[in-house]
Protein backbone atom coordinates (compact mmCIF):
# COMPACT_ATOMS: atom_id res chain seq x y z
CA UNK A 1 0.00 0.00 0.00
CA UNK A 2 1.48 3.42 -1.00
CA UNK A 3 1.82 5.95 2.25
CA UNK A 4 -1.18 7.99 0.59
CA UNK A 5 -3.89 4.77 0.93
CA UNK A 6 -2.10 3.92 4.24
CA UNK A 7 -2.64 7.31 6.04
CA UNK A 8 -5.65 7.36 4.95
CA UNK A 9 -6.64 4.05 6.08
CA UNK A 10 -4.73 4.72 9.47
CA UNK A 11 -7.47 7.67 9.57
CA UNK A 12 -10.60 5.39 9.13
CA UNK A 13 -9.45 3.54 11.52
CA UNK A 14 -8.33 5.53 14.12
CA UNK A 15 -11.67 5.16 16.18
CA UNK A 16 -12.29 1.79 15.90
CA UNK A 17 -14.59 2.75 13.50
CA UNK A 18 -18.22 2.46 14.41
CA UNK A 19 -21.73 4.12 13.27
CA UNK A 20 -24.28 6.39 13.98
CA UNK A 21 -27.67 4.87 14.75
CA UNK A 22 -30.72 7.34 15.46
CA UNK A 23 -32.95 5.20 16.74
CA UNK A 24 -31.15 4.36 19.81
CA UNK A 25 -30.62 7.67 22.26
CA UNK A 26 -27.21 6.93 24.78
CA UNK A 27 -28.73 4.88 27.73
CA UNK A 28 -28.59 7.16 30.74
CA UNK A 29 -28.66 4.09 33.54
CA UNK A 30 -26.75 4.63 36.36
CA UNK A 31 -22.68 3.31 36.21
CA UNK A 32 -23.59 0.35 38.54
CA UNK A 33 -23.51 -2.39 35.79
CA UNK A 34 -22.28 -0.77 32.92
CA UNK A 35 -18.62 -0.16 33.74
CA UNK A 36 -18.20 3.21 33.50
CA UNK A 37 -17.38 5.65 36.95
CA UNK A 38 -19.94 6.96 38.80
CA UNK A 39 -18.80 10.45 38.72
CA UNK A 40 -17.80 10.44 35.00
CA UNK A 41 -21.73 9.32 34.41
CA UNK A 42 -23.39 11.37 36.42
CA UNK A 43 -21.35 14.47 34.76
CA UNK A 44 -22.59 13.24 31.41
CA UNK A 45 -26.13 12.40 32.22
CA UNK A 46 -26.21 16.18 33.18
CA UNK A 47 -24.85 17.59 29.93
CA UNK A 48 -21.20 17.85 30.53
CA UNK A 49 -19.96 17.60 26.78
CA UNK A 50 -16.66 16.12 28.11
CA UNK A 51 -17.84 13.47 29.94
CA UNK A 52 -20.22 12.53 26.87
CA UNK A 53 -17.28 12.48 24.62
CA UNK A 54 -15.35 10.03 27.31
CA UNK A 55 -18.10 7.82 27.78
CA UNK A 56 -18.77 7.85 23.35
CA UNK A 57 -15.10 6.46 23.51
CA UNK A 58 -15.67 3.77 25.68
CA UNK A 59 -18.37 2.33 23.90
CA UNK A 60 -16.50 2.27 21.16
CA UNK A 61 -13.22 0.71 22.42
CA UNK A 62 -15.43 -1.33 24.67
CA UNK A 63 -13.18 -0.34 27.79
CA UNK A 64 -14.92 -1.87 30.57
CA UNK A 65 -18.37 -1.34 28.82
CA UNK A 66 -19.49 -4.01 26.04
CA UNK A 67 -18.51 -2.41 22.77
CA UNK A 68 -21.63 -0.38 21.43
CA UNK A 69 -21.23 1.51 17.93
CA UNK A 70 -24.62 2.89 18.30
CA UNK A 71 -24.30 3.97 22.11
CA UNK A 72 -20.77 5.54 21.23
CA UNK A 73 -22.51 7.28 18.10
CA UNK A 74 -25.36 8.37 20.38
CA UNK A 75 -23.50 10.18 23.13
CA UNK A 76 -20.91 11.52 20.60
CA UNK A 77 -23.30 13.46 19.11
CA UNK A 78 -24.45 14.97 22.84
CA UNK A 79 -21.13 16.18 23.28
CA UNK A 80 -20.65 17.01 19.31
CA UNK A 81 -23.96 18.94 19.39
CA UNK A 82 -22.80 21.31 21.98
CA UNK A 83 -19.82 22.00 19.71
CA UNK A 84 -17.21 19.86 21.48
CA UNK A 85 -14.47 19.61 18.80
CA UNK A 86 -13.11 15.88 19.64
CA UNK A 87 -16.56 14.52 19.56
CA UNK A 88 -17.51 16.34 16.11
CA UNK A 89 -14.48 14.81 14.98
CA UNK A 90 -15.08 11.04 16.12
CA UNK A 91 -18.90 11.39 14.74
CA UNK A 92 -17.26 12.40 11.27
CA UNK A 93 -15.17 9.55 11.61
CA UNK A 94 -18.28 7.04 12.14
CA UNK A 95 -20.22 8.71 9.14
CA UNK A 96 -17.18 8.75 7.27
CA UNK A 97 -17.06 4.90 7.37
CA UNK A 98 -20.80 3.79 7.49
CA UNK A 99 -20.25 0.77 9.84
CA UNK A 100 -23.85 -1.01 11.40
CA UNK A 101 -26.49 0.37 9.19
CA UNK A 102 -27.55 -0.79 6.01
CA UNK A 103 -25.25 -0.54 2.68
CA UNK A 104 -26.05 1.11 0.38
CA UNK A 105 -24.51 3.91 -2.43
CA UNK A 106 -27.06 6.83 -1.54
CA UNK A 107 -26.62 6.38 1.76
CA UNK A 108 -22.61 5.97 1.69
CA UNK A 109 -22.77 9.64 -0.15
CA UNK A 110 -24.89 10.90 2.73
CA UNK A 111 -21.99 9.74 5.12
CA UNK A 112 -19.49 10.97 3.49
CA UNK A 113 -21.24 14.33 2.97
CA UNK A 114 -22.15 14.31 6.82
CA UNK A 115 -18.50 13.44 7.53
CA UNK A 116 -17.22 16.35 5.94
CA UNK A 117 -19.65 18.53 8.09
CA UNK A 118 -18.65 17.33 11.13
CA UNK A 119 -14.80 17.72 10.53
CA UNK A 120 -15.59 21.03 9.29
CA UNK A 121 -17.83 21.99 12.71
CA UNK A 122 -14.24 20.41 14.53
CA UNK A 123 -12.10 21.61 12.18
CA UNK A 124 -13.34 25.07 12.27
CA UNK A 125 -12.44 25.29 16.15
CA UNK A 126 -9.20 24.80 15.08
CA UNK A 127 -8.68 20.38 16.53
CA UNK A 128 -5.91 20.09 14.45
CA UNK A 129 -6.99 16.16 14.13
CA UNK A 130 -9.95 17.09 12.16
CA UNK A 131 -8.55 19.80 10.10
CA UNK A 132 -6.38 17.08 8.54
CA UNK A 133 -9.01 14.71 8.29
CA UNK A 134 -11.22 17.16 6.22
CA UNK A 135 -7.82 17.57 3.85
CA UNK A 136 -7.72 13.79 3.23
CA UNK A 137 -11.39 14.40 1.80
CA UNK A 138 -10.75 17.46 0.01
CA UNK A 139 -7.47 15.45 -1.26
CA UNK A 140 -9.72 12.47 -2.16
CA UNK A 141 -12.95 14.61 -3.35
CA UNK A 142 -14.97 12.17 -0.64
CA UNK A 143 -18.05 14.70 0.28
CA UNK A 144 -16.63 17.28 -0.98
CA UNK A 145 -15.41 18.36 -4.01
CA UNK A 146 -12.15 17.40 -4.95
CA UNK A 147 -9.73 20.41 -3.99
CA UNK A 148 -6.13 19.97 -3.65
CA UNK A 149 -5.14 23.58 -2.95
CA UNK A 150 -8.24 22.64 -0.18
CA UNK A 151 -6.40 20.00 1.13
CA UNK A 152 -3.07 21.46 1.09
CA UNK A 153 -4.32 24.54 3.34
CA UNK A 154 -6.27 22.18 5.98
CA UNK A 155 -2.88 20.14 6.01
CA UNK A 156 -0.66 22.93 7.40
CA UNK A 157 -3.09 24.35 9.77
CA UNK A 158 -3.19 21.20 11.23
CA UNK A 159 0.50 20.95 10.51
CA UNK A 160 1.06 24.30 12.14
CA UNK A 161 -0.08 22.79 15.48
CA UNK A 162 2.33 19.60 15.48
CA UNK A 163 0.47 17.18 14.26
CA UNK A 164 2.45 14.98 12.57
CA UNK A 165 0.45 12.53 10.06
CA UNK A 166 -0.68 16.55 9.15
CA UNK A 167 2.92 17.50 8.45
CA UNK A 168 3.74 14.15 6.92
CA UNK A 169 0.74 14.49 4.23
CA UNK A 170 1.73 18.40 3.69
CA UNK A 171 5.31 16.94 2.79
CA UNK A 172 3.68 14.51 1.05
CA UNK A 173 2.14 17.24 -1.11
CA UNK A 174 5.00 19.21 -1.50
CA UNK A 175 6.83 16.08 -2.94
CA UNK A 176 4.01 15.58 -5.29
CA UNK A 177 3.36 19.10 -6.38
CA UNK A 178 0.04 18.75 -5.00
CA UNK A 179 -1.96 21.72 -3.97
CA UNK A 180 1.61 23.70 -3.61
CA UNK A 181 4.64 23.38 -6.40
CA UNK A 182 6.67 20.79 -6.23
CA UNK A 183 9.70 21.69 -3.44
CA UNK A 184 11.47 18.86 -2.12
CA UNK A 185 13.26 21.53 0.45
CA UNK A 186 10.01 21.89 1.64
CA UNK A 187 9.01 18.31 2.09
CA UNK A 188 12.31 17.37 3.56
CA UNK A 189 11.34 20.28 6.35
CA UNK A 190 7.83 18.71 7.13
CA UNK A 191 8.67 15.07 6.92
CA UNK A 192 11.55 16.39 9.32
CA UNK A 193 9.32 18.25 11.87
CA UNK A 194 7.21 14.71 11.74
CA UNK A 195 9.92 12.23 12.18
CA UNK A 196 11.06 14.38 15.57
CA UNK A 197 7.47 12.95 16.93
CA UNK A 198 8.24 9.58 15.70
CA UNK A 199 5.20 9.53 12.31
CA UNK A 200 6.53 6.37 10.79
CA UNK A 201 5.59 7.01 7.28
CA UNK A 202 7.69 10.62 7.63
CA UNK A 203 10.56 8.52 8.73
CA UNK A 204 10.45 6.07 5.81
CA UNK A 205 9.64 9.19 2.93
CA UNK A 206 12.30 11.06 4.54
CA UNK A 207 14.31 7.56 3.91
CA UNK A 208 13.41 7.84 0.27
CA UNK A 209 14.29 11.80 -0.12
CA UNK A 210 18.47 10.62 1.46
CA UNK A 211 18.14 7.74 -1.26
CA UNK A 212 17.07 9.79 -3.69
CA UNK A 213 19.02 13.06 -3.26
CA UNK A 214 15.84 14.72 -2.95
CA UNK A 215 16.31 18.26 -1.31
CA UNK A 216 19.24 16.76 0.43
CA UNK A 217 22.65 15.26 -0.52
CA UNK A 218 22.12 11.94 -1.25
CA UNK A 219 23.05 9.53 1.42
CA UNK A 220 22.80 6.22 1.94
CA UNK A 221 23.61 5.48 5.26
CA UNK A 222 21.42 8.18 6.57
CA UNK A 223 18.55 6.76 4.47
CA UNK A 224 19.31 3.35 5.92
CA UNK A 225 19.52 5.03 9.63
CA UNK A 226 16.14 6.17 8.97
CA UNK A 227 14.45 2.99 7.48
CA UNK A 228 15.15 1.28 10.95
CA UNK A 229 14.18 4.30 12.90
CA UNK A 230 10.62 3.85 11.15
CA UNK A 231 10.29 -0.09 11.45
CA UNK A 232 11.14 0.73 14.97
CA UNK A 233 8.02 3.32 14.98
CA UNK A 234 5.96 0.46 13.48
CA UNK A 235 6.40 1.13 9.79
CA UNK A 236 5.25 -2.18 7.92
CA UNK A 237 6.74 -1.23 4.78
CA UNK A 238 9.98 -0.59 6.77
CA UNK A 239 9.94 -3.32 8.59
CA UNK A 240 9.59 -5.62 5.46
CA UNK A 241 12.91 -3.35 3.95
CA UNK A 242 14.85 -4.25 6.90
CA UNK A 243 13.84 -7.71 6.62
CA UNK A 244 15.07 -8.24 3.54
CA UNK A 245 18.42 -6.21 4.19
CA UNK A 246 19.48 -8.56 6.76
CA UNK A 247 17.97 -11.95 4.91
CA UNK A 248 20.21 -10.52 1.84
CA UNK A 249 23.08 -9.18 3.84
CA UNK A 250 22.29 -5.43 2.43
CA UNK A 251 23.00 -2.53 3.45
CA UNK A 252 26.84 -3.43 5.14
CA UNK A 253 24.81 -5.64 7.37
CA UNK A 254 25.70 -9.02 8.40
CA UNK A 255 23.99 -11.65 7.23
CA UNK A 256 21.33 -13.10 9.68
CA UNK A 257 18.50 -14.69 9.46
CA UNK A 258 17.18 -14.60 12.84
CA UNK A 259 16.97 -10.87 12.58
CA UNK A 260 14.99 -11.67 9.19
CA UNK A 261 12.33 -13.58 10.89
CA UNK A 262 12.04 -10.81 13.17
CA UNK A 263 11.68 -7.86 10.85
CA UNK A 264 9.49 -9.87 8.32
CA UNK A 265 7.08 -11.43 10.97
CA UNK A 266 6.13 -7.85 12.51
CA UNK A 267 5.50 -6.46 9.16
CA UNK A 268 3.15 -9.83 8.02
CA UNK A 269 1.39 -9.46 11.37
CA UNK A 270 0.07 -5.67 10.32
CA UNK A 271 -0.67 -7.53 6.76
CA UNK A 272 2.17 -6.62 4.63
CA UNK A 273 1.62 -9.65 1.90
CA UNK A 274 4.98 -9.27 0.68
CA UNK A 275 6.13 -10.02 3.92
CA UNK A 276 3.86 -13.02 4.89
CA UNK A 277 5.17 -14.76 2.12
CA UNK A 278 8.77 -14.19 2.74
CA UNK A 279 8.57 -14.77 6.23
CA UNK A 280 7.39 -18.53 5.40
CA UNK A 281 9.92 -19.01 3.28
CA UNK A 282 12.14 -18.64 6.50
CA UNK A 283 10.05 -21.08 8.15
CA UNK A 284 10.57 -24.52 6.17
CA UNK A 285 11.47 -26.32 9.74
CA UNK A 286 8.09 -24.82 10.93
CA UNK A 287 5.24 -26.60 8.29
CA UNK A 288 2.38 -25.19 10.75
CA UNK A 289 3.73 -21.54 10.52
CA UNK A 290 4.33 -22.36 7.02
CA UNK A 291 0.95 -23.12 6.02
CA UNK A 292 -0.37 -20.62 7.86
CA UNK A 293 1.13 -18.06 6.63
CA UNK A 294 0.78 -18.98 3.24
CA UNK A 295 -2.70 -19.31 3.20
CA UNK A 296 -3.18 -15.67 4.55
CA UNK A 297 -1.24 -14.32 1.97
CA UNK A 298 -2.41 -16.33 -0.64
CA UNK A 299 -5.68 -14.39 -1.21
CA UNK A 300 -3.95 -11.45 -2.13
CA UNK A 301 -0.83 -12.99 -4.94
CA UNK A 302 -0.90 -13.34 -8.12
CA UNK A 303 1.02 -15.05 -10.90
CA UNK A 304 3.78 -17.17 -10.22
CA UNK A 305 4.22 -16.33 -7.31
CA UNK A 306 0.54 -17.29 -6.28
CA UNK A 307 1.39 -20.76 -8.33
CA UNK A 308 4.42 -21.11 -5.98
CA UNK A 309 2.33 -20.35 -2.96
CA UNK A 310 0.12 -23.14 -3.74
CA UNK A 311 2.80 -25.81 -4.06
CA UNK A 312 4.42 -24.91 -1.14
CA UNK A 313 1.38 -24.63 0.82
CA UNK A 314 0.70 -27.95 0.11
CA UNK A 315 3.84 -29.63 0.82
CA UNK A 316 3.70 -27.70 4.30
CA UNK A 317 -0.02 -29.27 4.45
CA UNK A 318 1.44 -32.65 4.02
CA UNK A 319 3.22 -32.43 7.08
CA UNK A 320 0.01 -31.76 9.26
CA UNK A 321 -2.62 -33.81 10.39
CA UNK A 322 -6.00 -33.15 9.06
CA UNK A 323 -6.89 -31.80 12.24
CA UNK A 324 -3.66 -29.69 12.47
CA UNK A 325 -4.71 -28.42 9.12
CA UNK A 326 -8.69 -27.93 10.31
CA UNK A 327 -7.49 -26.02 13.19
CA UNK A 328 -5.13 -23.71 11.20
CA UNK A 329 -7.78 -22.81 8.69
CA UNK A 330 -10.05 -21.79 11.48
CA UNK A 331 -7.50 -19.54 12.54
CA UNK A 332 -6.99 -18.19 9.20
CA UNK A 333 -10.63 -17.32 8.75
CA UNK A 334 -10.64 -15.10 11.93
CA UNK A 335 -7.34 -13.72 11.06
CA UNK A 336 -6.88 -9.43 10.72
CA UNK A 337 -3.52 -7.56 10.85
CA UNK A 338 -3.00 -5.47 13.79
CA UNK A 339 -1.20 -2.29 13.49
CA UNK A 340 1.42 -1.61 15.71
CA UNK A 341 0.66 1.50 17.58
CA UNK A 342 3.92 4.10 18.16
Amino acid sequence: MNSRGKLIAELILIALISTVCYSQGPDKGSAPGTGIEPALMAKANAGNPEAEFKIGTKYELGARVAKDPSQAAAWYRKAADKGYAPAQHSLGVLYESGTGVPLDLTAAAQWDRQAAAWYRKAADKGYAPAQHSLGVLYESGTGVPLDLTAAAQWYRQAADQGFSPAQFSLGLCYVHGKGVPQDFGQALAWYGKAAQQKNSDALLNLAFLYHNGQGVPKDEARSFDLVRQAAEAGSADAQFQLGMDYYGGEQGLQQDNTQARQWLRRSAKQGDVAAQFNYAMLLKAQPAEVYFWLSVAAPHLTGETKQKTAELRTTAAGHLSPAERAQIDQQVKTWRPVEEQP
